[in-house]
């Protein structure tokens, strides 16, 4: 019988922390919790998801029927900004309805700390059965992620190269990042859930699934890799986008169009299977008893501002992402939402939708909030400045966000500049941010209140850290940054 992963320690050997591949059993807890009489919850996580390259959201390209069948029949949040630019704390911002330097996650040598509840961990304490399904590294429950699922189950295809070993030994491992941009996991996903849905179940599911695949590097099956580009004769073929040096702002503007367009065909191959999760819920009736939500945990660059990828910077084509839900005995189809949403606010937003108590927002609780009053009678009665951050690989970045202004602080070279967001939505013209008219103030109140916030969440215990040889060792490698 297999153990609640809510119940083993994070750090340590991860081989002990992972329900592997395959089905497992419930847990003897399980089945003395209450039985839920709310609908079934799906959050699924598209890895690396512009916004704007989603249909629904504008884009020309038809690469996401599915994903906008479900914004044409839910909510789509025009403005959702995440917690960060990569993976592992912009999840765990969406599990913990909290910002970055407030649930302390921010970098490999950083798990969530053991107090901090997560939604899965809501969602089981009323009596969901809970599964979560993830195919890239930095979701590995060596990192805390896993607490408060039954099953939780590593679809990656080198599962073995991280569950025998700590985190520290291999979470920037050249090596396993190249795996990770190479490997094809959408089908596992798929075939994953798949398999659990149909397993018995004692009630109502909160199920989370992560896909990979738009993520680096670009490498579509067919007809995806054409889809976009049929045309083109160049060299490029979107292997090894991370390190190949060719890829870079001078490249030439046709082969930076046929990247693109792989980056496109991996959404629309993402798309498809987005779409049999949602025939599989349809041939067993449950479609319209199930709340589906799809967001990402960030997007990714193309020299918009020199840069490629993430984990780089906070410009919007990093931090704006999709939030599509669709719950029709709630949510009215169609329906678009204008004012600025947050990651942290789809916590709330599912647990109020599965007819859950919100979580306190009290000292030691969540600063998210629940987006449904919002998606259904257009009231905001809550402060949904938007808060960015990113302390990881040498950077020590924030950004502060309104839909009129955004400020930028790079603390590691103190400096801060702010644009108008109104005037200037591609953020080219940064201006000083000590200049009479700049949002200053109002940015360090916010600084204040994150400080208070996470003082107060981690009275009374040490932070959550790897072993001080592990830690040693990131640093020599220059894989650790500073933190607030």
């Amino acid at each position: 019988m297999s153990v609640p992963l809510s119940h083993r320690p994070v750090l340590g050997s991860a081989l002990g922390l992972l329900v592997g591949c395959g089905g497992s059993s419930p847990s003897a807890e399980n089945t003395a919790r209450p039985v839920p009489d709310g609908p079934n919850v799906l959050l699924i996580s598209v890895d690396t998801l512009r916004a704007d390259h989603v249909g629904a959201y504008g884009y020309a390209r038809r690469t996401s029927p599915h994903i906008d069948r479900l914004a044409a029949e839910g909510v789509l949040f025009e403005n959702h900004i995440s917690s960060t630019s990569w993976t592992l704390p912009a999840h765990a911002a969406l599990f913990t309805s909290l910002p970055d330097s407030v649930h302390g996650c921010t970098d490999t040598d950083r798990p969530l700390a053991a107090g901090i509840t997560t939604l899965a961990e809501r969602f089981a304490a009323a009596g969901y059965d809970t599964a979560g399904f993830f195919a890239g590294p930095y979701l590995h429950p060596a990192f805390g992620l896993g607490r408060g699922f039954d099953h939780y189950e590593n679809c990656t295809s080198y599962a073995a190269a991280l569950d025998d070993a700590p985190a520290g030994r291999w979470a920037m491992d050249v090596e396993v990042m190249r795996r990770s941009h190479r490997d094809i996991t959408n089908p596992k996903v798929l075939a994953g859930f798949t398999r659990w849905l149909h397993q018995p179940h004692r009630g109502k599911f909160f199920v989370f699934l992560h896909l990979w695949d738009v993520h680096f590097d670009f490498i579509p099956p067919p007809p995806y890799d054409t889809m976009f580009d049929p045309g083109y004769e160049g060299s490029v073929t979107g292997e090894d986008f991370f390190f190949d040096t060719s890829i870079n702002p001078d490249m030439p503007a046709r082969d930076l169009e046929h990247l693109i367009a792989l980056y496109d065909g991996e959404i629309a191959w993402t798309d498809e299977h987005v779409g049999r999760i949602i025939a599989e819920l349809e041939a067993m009736g449950q479609l319209d008893d199930t709340v589906i939500a799809v967001t990402s945990d960030h997007g990714t660059a193309f020299f918009e501002h020199g840069q490629k990828g993430h984990r780089n910077s906070l410009f919007d084509e990093l931090i704006r992402v999709p939030l599509v839900i669709r719950y029709p005995p709630v949510l009215t189809g169609g329906t678009r939402v204008a004012p600025q949403t947050r990651a942290i606010d789809v916590g709330p937003t599912l647990l109020e939708l599965a007819g859950l108590p919100a979580p306190s927002t009290l000292p030691g609780g969540i600063m998210g909030r629940s987006l449904v009053e919002l998606a259904t009678s257009g009231n905001l009665d809550f402060d949904n400045t938007a808060v960015s951050e990113l302390f990881s690989v040498g950077h020590r970045e924030r950004t502060v966000r309104t839909l009129q202004w955004k400020l930028y602080d790079l603390m590691t070279q103190r400096r801060r500049f702010w644009t108008n967001l109104i005037e200037d939505p591609a953020e080219r013209r940064l201006r000083d941010a000590g200049s009479g008219d700049s949002p200053r103030t109002r940015y360090l109140e916010i600084v204040a209140e994150l400080s208070r916030r996470r003082r107060e969440l981690t009275a009374g215990r040490g932070p959550a850290a790897l072993p001080d040889d592990v830690r040693r060792q990131l640093e020599a490698l220059g894989y650790v940054g500073t933190h607030e």
